[in-house]
């Protein structure tokens, strides 16, 4: 089994690349932003950003800490998953719960990216409650990092992508991690 989890802050790359180990190395990715979407959809909210972080706060209060990384673990199971990439790994147990279970076959990655980077390029993708300004960023990426212990989650990273220039040069930092960890 080979499990890689990336973490990073909002607009760093995460998803891509994510789609990029999916489509090249035949992965399978499990989405905890799926699954807080899911929940959304469930309880009639919207997908902003304010909303999603809200109830994440609430489903965590309610069923614990442990919650998200459970139902992703679940995933992994229930599929019968080999190959997974989890992408947007927030708090510390989003990542321990999944560590403590699968050990050794999973890796902990950072994808980063400076910050006026990453509010360009949540400004060109423009998914629904991405900033409009780089302030409102800096307010949704403050709250985010009141909200999830993200520093508590930088202890379980054991490499480092960097996102600060291209695609090509993204996909060869992926390629280059890839070999490095012998997940092929």
């Amino acid at each position: 089994m080979k499990i890689i989890g990336l973490v990073g802050l909002v607009g760093s790359g995460k998803d891509t690349v994510s789609e990029y180990i999916v489509k090249k190395y035949g992965y399978h990715m499990v989405s905890m932003g799926d699954i807080v979407r899911e929940i959304a959809t469930k309880l009639g909210r919207s997908h902003n950003r304010d909303d999603l972080q809200r109830t994440q706060k609430e489903y965590r209060e309610k069923y614990g800490d442990e919650f998200f990384g459970e139902k992703v673990v679940e995933r992994i199971e229930g599929n019968g998953f080999e190959r997974v990439v989890i992408n947007g790994i927030r708090i510390p147990q989003d990542v321990s719960v999944p560590k403590n279970r699968f050990g050794k076959d999973m890796v902990v990655v950072l994808v980063d990216a400076g910050p006026k980077i990453r509010f360009g390029r949540m400004a060109k993708r423009s998914r629904i409650g991405d900033p409009k300004t780089f302030g409102e960023f800096r307010r949704q990426e403050n709250n985010e990092l009141k909200l999830f212990n993200f520093e508590g989650v930088l202890r379980f990273v054991e490499h480092k992508i960097m996102n600060n220039g291209g695609l090509e040069e993204l996909h060869g930092n992926v390629d280059s991690f890839m070999e490095k960890f012998d997940l092929k």
